[in-house]
């Protein structure tokens, strides 16, 4: 963990370095959101209790310069765990789902290429993850309240590579692909198929994603 925070320290000492040098050929867009989806598939002894599902992710990138830019994502998945359990609501037990969240924080680098409209990124940085148990969404009438739901999480670090597609010649919008592995350990309360002690999970993250960069 220590190790992962020194190499993020580092990389973002580097980008300001980096950005001081900087002359007007090379202005890029700083602000860059983004929105994807995908499949998150556990990997390893993740399998025992996890098994593939669809995610949301939003993610913001300052980029410093041509080369370097900070991330900070949030991505979820749905009913990775496979939540059988009831959980108990103001209205009694009804049958429980389950979400599985990840935030990234790190930094990339972008990979000089000739193609204009491209472009190849690849980082990696901190990740926390946090599973809870919840009422089912497609059951609005019910109370919001759960008194049972169980939750557990942890820290990690992930890495990640990014190819990306401009539709425009201004580098405003764009489409693209990442390849996303996030490994951490969570400790907790038993959510669906967890156990109650503390286990290493492994996540294989497969994304197509919008974006829009701006200065």
């Amino acid at each position: 963990m220590k190790q992962m925070i020194l190499v993020s320290a580092w990389m973002l000492a580097s980008s300001l370095t980096f950005a001081q040098s900087e002359t007007g050929n090379n202005i890029v867009h700083h602000n860059n959101l983004v929105f994807g989806f995908g499949s998150a598939l556990p990997m390893g002894s993740a399998n025992n209790y996890l098994s593939a599902a669809p995610f949301i992710r939003f993610g913001y990138g300052y980029r410093f310069n041509r080369l370097f830019q900070a991330d900070v994502g949030f991505l979820m998945a749905f009913g990775a765990a496979q939540n059988q359990n009831a959980v108990v609501t103001d209205v009694g037990a009804v049958q429980g789902g389950d979400h599985e969240y990840m935030i990234p924080l790190g930094e990339r680098i972008y990979i000089p290429l000739p193609f204009r409209r491209f472009e190849v990124s690849a980082g990696g940085g901190t990740a926390y993850l946090h599973y809870s148990e919840t009422v089912p969404s497609n059951a609005s009438y019910y109370p919001v309240n759960c008194y049972s739901c169980t939750t557990r999480g942890g820290w990690g670090g992930y890495g990640l590579a990014n190819v990306s597609y401009f539709l425009d010649s201004d580098h405003n919008f764009r489409i693209g692909t990442t390849f996303q592995y996030i490994a951490g350990s969570t400790d907790g309360q038993a959510v669906a198929n967890f156990p109650a002690t503390k286990t290493t999970d492994h996540w294989l993250i497969l994304g197509f994603g919008f974006g829009f960069s701006f200065c």
